[in-house]
């Protein structure tokens, strides 16, 4: 529903190139590049600044296709040039660079070329990678959904066909991931890592994500972005499968006081979520198939809500059926110390605990949320 990490942005930001005309500054970098197909197009460049997008200079493309820009870029960080909000590419500047770039006006994302800054090239070496993967997975997910529309939902074939595409699938993914490692332990303090963690689950490649942090928080340690990713590190090691879950205490609809620790003794699914979130309201009835199945067996759910009014709060947990009684909520929306403390930027998300409070799992959902309950509920 809501993401306020930066650095997570970015790996979904496949590249492209274009530039503009004179712009007095201050600072030592210049970005010259050649167009083709232009047509007097106005381009403009972006910071992707921590607390967002912030437009640092504009050009038009003249008759050649050709620009220079020479905006003030005083460190290191993460630029976007664009034509529109759908032609864009995504760069890595560091101050006093001399960068040029090539490509098609109509088409940034895949056809610029760069040179002049290192981190740039790395970054769009990650995003070739990433979109033949992508692509190749989405071709077995084609191929399933042809399958299933020609069988007509016979769910014996159906079940056949996905478990034999479930291996080169899970080969995909998994040789993917091997790629992004290897990558990012090369270039442990290049700011281009910062794509090819974001790819990486950080409960299964945790060293991965600590040498990343190490590098590059001792090459850059003022660095917005990396000031960001560190304390995003430190955050998810505090919520490490097996480490104890911290403990929330907010107000029930009834105005008094629950703590998750007074569950202590069951399996817990801490759920964050919130009435006007969809995503959130669609995963609900799943939440509560799983407690209908496993409350007997000692499962039982703490929800806390980023609602903010008190209301829509109680009518949403009427309406979808939340028939436990562990509803908690502190009205603060985002702005809610669990968002920190659990270190999620989304919902719905979250995590499951033991008998003892320590963490077995995280942002399981659907049948993957039945499957870890039945294996540790058997």
């Amino acid at each position: 529903m809501r993401s306020t990490s930066l650095i997570i942005a970015i790996v979904s930001l496949l590249s492209s190139a274009c530039s503009s005309p004179n712009s007095e500054s201050a600072s030592g970098f210049e970005l010259k590049g050649k167009l083709g197909n232009a047509h007097g197009d106005k381009i403009i460049l972006e910071q992707m600044a921590t607390d967002g997008m912030k437009s640092i200079d504009t050009a038009v493309l003249d008759e050649n296709g050709e620009f220079t820009m020479n905006p003030k870029i005083t460190e290191i960080g993460f630029y976007r040039l664009k034509t529109s909000e759908k032609n864009f590419a995504t760069f890595i500047f560091d101050a006093d660079q001399k960068v040029s770039i090539t490509g098609d006006v109509a088409n940034l994302g895949n056809t610029y070329t760069v040179e002049g800054s290192v981190d740039s090239k790395l970054f769009w070496e990650i995003n070739q990678a990433s979109a033949e993967s992508y692509r190749k997975r989405d071709s077995l997910q084609k191929i399933f959904q042809a399958f299933v529309n020609i069988t007509k939902m016979d769910s014996l074939r159906i079940d056949s066909m996905s478990n034999a595409l479930e291996k080169p699938y899970t080969e995909l993914v998994d040789a993917h991931n091997i790629f992004l490692k290897n990558f990012i332990e090369k270039n442990s303090a290049s700011f281009a890592s910062l794509a090819a963690i974001q790819q990486l689950q950080p409960d299964e490649f945790t060293d991965t994500y600590s040498k990343l942090d190490e590098g590059l928080f001792a090459k850059y340690p003022n660095s917005p972005y990396i000031k960001a990713f560190h304390e995003g590190v430190i955050s998810s090691k505090k919520l490490a499968i097996g480490t104890q879950a911290p403990e929330i205490n907010m107000n029930t609809p009834e105005e008094k006081p629950l703590a998750l620790s007074s569950l202590k003794g069951k399996v817990v699914l801490v759920d964050f979520w919130a009435s006007w979130c969809g995503p959130c309201r669609a995963e609900n009835p799943n939440v509560l198939k799983a407690y209908k199945k496993y409350n007997t067996k000692g499962f039982d759910i703490y929800s806390v809500s980023l609602d903010k009014d008190m209301e829509k709060w109680k009518g949403a947990i009427r309406q979808d059926g939340l028939i436990w009684k562990n509803h908690v909520c502190d009205f603060k929306f985002w702005q809610s110390p669990v968002v920190a403390l659990y270190n999620f930027n989304s919902i719905p998300s979250n995590v499951l605990i033991d008998k003892e409070g320590k963490i077995l799992a995280k942002n399981l959902h659907g049948e993957d949320l039945d499957k870890k309950l039945d294996e540790i509920l058997k």
